[in-house]
This record gives C-alpha cells, structure tokens and sequence, in this order.
C-alpha cells in the first residue's frame, strides 16, 4: 500500500479490502452469459456499498470516497472464484472544504 499511495493524493492514508463473492454464487457466476456485464456490476456495487457505509459512519451524504477495484477471476490455485480486491481511502473527502 505504501508504494501505490505515493502515486494517489497525499497525505491521505489508505487500506486493502477484499470482497469475495459468497460460494454459492460461483457457478452460475463462471456460466453467466455476458461475463463482462456481471463484472462491472459487481464492481459499482462494491463502490456503491463501500460508500453507503461510510456515509453512515459520517452521518451525511454529502461526502465522497476514493476507491480502486481490481477484478480477480481465479484464486492462487487457479479455481475460478471471483473476487474483487479494493484500494480504499481512509476516511471521505467533503466538497465543503
């Protein structure tokens, strides 16, 4: 994380949070028709919900995060477990200030 901070905002400190798509959901994920499509989804929902929970923490919606989301299709023995690795800002950016 230290290496890839010094290329976002400075001064902003960051944290790795995985989320993996529950078991059951793995096979008809790896047969679904339009792959692509179910990826992208997957990946706006995490950001959507990763910012729904921060907004609650801070008790308003006038606040953003920032997030990355990488998308990975196996696991390290090469079984299909879809899963999406996050780089997350800590806390939320206010356009106020």
């Amino acid at each position: 994380m230290v290496k890839i901070s010094v290329c976002l905002f400075p001064r902003v400190s960051y944290r790795q949070v995985a989320l993996t798509l529950p078991e059951q959901l793995r096979i008809p994920s790896h047969n679904h028709s339009n792959q692509k499509r179910l990826y992208f989804g997957f990946m706006v929902l995490s950001e959507g919900c990763l910012s729904e929970l921060i907004q609650a923490h801070f008790k308003t919606d006038a606040c953003e995060i920032a997030v990355i989301v990488f998308i990975h299709i196996h696991s390290c023995n090469s079984n299909y477990n879809l899963h999406l690795h996050v780089i997350l800002a800590k806390g939320a950016f206010f356009s106020s200030n």
